[in-house]
């Protein structure tokens, strides 16, 4: 599957949902990739993507549906935690610095959708806020 990465400069890339394995950016555009966002985070790649069931967020061969049954969150500040949770005990954490950090502190309209598009791991956990709940058909038909 073609996937976008998640800063538009970063191109389409080859995206291999059983191994979750990241080819080299490839001369395509942005409109003929598939739904779904790719980010490279301290060398490590990571994916929200979707199939016939739900959207799912992927770390190599990890998978983990946006569902009831699963809880994302980030912590906020410069230094950040996402973490997946599933029936109460983290199953997933990786920390990060808030790229935006800089930006948020010096430009006066940095809201919160500057904020999103900065910080990949708070886009995923608001996609699961607002999806999570919502059966595929709805968020295809978007």
């Amino acid at each position: 599957m073609l996937l976008a990465y998640y800063w538009h400069a970063g191109g389409v890339r080859q995206f291999d949902e059983l191994t979750g394995v990241v080819g080299p950016k490839i001369p395509a555009s942005r409109e003929s990739a598939d739904w779904g966002y790719l980010w490279r985070q301290r060398g490590k790649w990571f994916a929200i993507r979707k199939d016939h069931e739900s959207l799912i967020f992927q770390h190599g061969t990890k998978q983990w549906r946006l569902r009831n049954n699963h809880e994302f969150s980030v912590t906020r500040g410069f230094l950040r935690r996402f973490k997946i949770r599933e029936a109460g005990q983290a199953t997933f954490t990786v920390k990060y610095l808030f790229a935006g950090a800089f930006l948020a502190n010096i430009d006066p309209t940095y809201d919160s959708l500057d904020e999103e598009s900065d910080d990949f791991f708070l886009y995923v956990s608001g996609m699961w806020a607002h999806w999570k709940d919502k059966d595929i058909s709805t968020f295809l038909k978007t």
